[in-house]
């Protein structure tokens, strides 16, 4: 799997390459588009394929964009997400979010620090995903605003006799989750796509309720704090700071986690989850040759049930190579190899942008 996997980024770099040299020679557009074909392979979901990209456009001192990823799978398995950021011509405005329809096979862990690391049952679910926030300026630094979203969760596949078919979680049996929130919000940055000083702080207090028409109540509050220090000689040291807070009953699918390709890279999505998190990581962003960056990073997460709990931190750390496929903007093609505290849990990711 992962010579398949190196195989497809050899041949995509080249193909990168002779672009780059393309776009060198031509004048600036005001709107650019850059996609790339997927070919990957997993026992997750055997042969995959599809097509990803991004799209940006004019905006106030930011770019907006829109990136896209299409994705389908040999079991049938298909997932079309669609990350999005509009800025507002004056910078009044900026609306950002999610849209995607989603038909996968995941992996449950269980909740909380009591399973052990071999643990791992198997789910298919279906859902259509809307996300989105609105904020306005107050200053040139702080906005405010509200955020929406919407998932019908549907659960239609399960392993007989596990935790999921037994419904011992809330949110077994899926359900409707649709939520409302005020957001504060604060940017000091000078580009979205790779920032090198500055901040981006995000707090948001939002909540599921029968009168949002959810299925659940819940509440849950979130503070996502990044910061980037230019070191000198185009080297960047980035931090992030992430917690969530989530009241009782809200379905196991809307719990935080960690795992994934931007938080605790290594460990599968959702490896650890339960109602609340705190997790630090730091990166040190640093040119190679031409447009090639190389990455380091280091990370520590933990989850938690209840505030008395004996709080169990998960490290991970790994590199990455970054290729800049659009050097004005400097946005790139991220690969990131991570791992952490016990085997398997190491893994490759391939996509677009920064983990934060």
């Amino acid at each position: 799997m992962h010579f398949l996997r190196l195989l497809f980024c050899c041949n995509l770099l080249l193909w990168l390459g002779a672009r780059a040299q393309a776009q060198e020679i031509t004048q600036d557009s005001s709107v650019r588009f850059f996609g790339v074909p997927l070919v990957f392979f997993s026992s997750d979901t055997k042969w995959g394929g599809g097509a990803g990209g991004v799209l940006t456009f004019p905006g106030y001192r930011l770019r907006s964009s829109v990136t896209f990823s299409l994705t389908y799978t040999q079991r049938k398995q298909w997932l079309a997400v669609f990350p999005f950021a509009w800025y507002g011509r004056h910078g009044n405005w900026r609306v950002y979010g999610e849209a995607g329809w989603v038909h996968y096979t995941y992996r449950y862990f269980g909740l909380g620090n009591n399973y052990s690391n071999d643990y791992v049952e198997y789910y298919k679910a279906e859902y259509p995903r809307l996300r989105i926030t609105a904020t306005r300026s107050i200053n040139r630094r702080f906005s405010a605003g509200i955020r929406s979203y919407v998932e019908g969760y549907r659960i239609i596949e399960k392993e007989a006799g596990k935790e999921l078919d037994q419904h011992k979680v809330i949110g077994a049996e899926g359900g409707f989750s649709s939520g409302l929130g005020v957001v504060a919000l604060l940017d000091t940055r000078r580009n979205q796509f790779f920032p090198r000083n500055g901040w981006y702080v995000e707090a948001t207090l939002s909540g599921e309720h029968p009168l949002t028409l959810s299925t659940f109540r819940y509440l849950r509050f979130l503070v996502d704090a990044s910061h980037y220090q230019s070191l000198g000689g185009n080297w960047v040291l980035a931090t992030q700071v992430y917690t969530q807070f989530t009241t009782p009953h809200a379905p196991f699918f809307q719990l935080p986690s960690l795992g994934g390709n931007r938080r605790l890279r290594g460990y599968p999505d959702f490896k650890y989850r339960d109602r609340h998190i705190v997790l630090m990581q730091h990166e040190l962003r640093f040119p190679l040759v031409w447009r090639f960056k190389g990455v380091a990073f280091a990370a520590a997460g933990a989850i938690f049930g209840t505030p008395h709990e004996r709080i169990r931190w998960r490290p991970n750390g790994g590199i990455g190579l970054r290729v800049e496929f659009d050097r004005e903007q400097e946005q790139h093609l991220r690969l990131d190899y991570g791992w952490g505290e016990f085997p398997g849990n190491s893994g490759f990711y391939l996509t677009f942008g920064e983990a934060f």
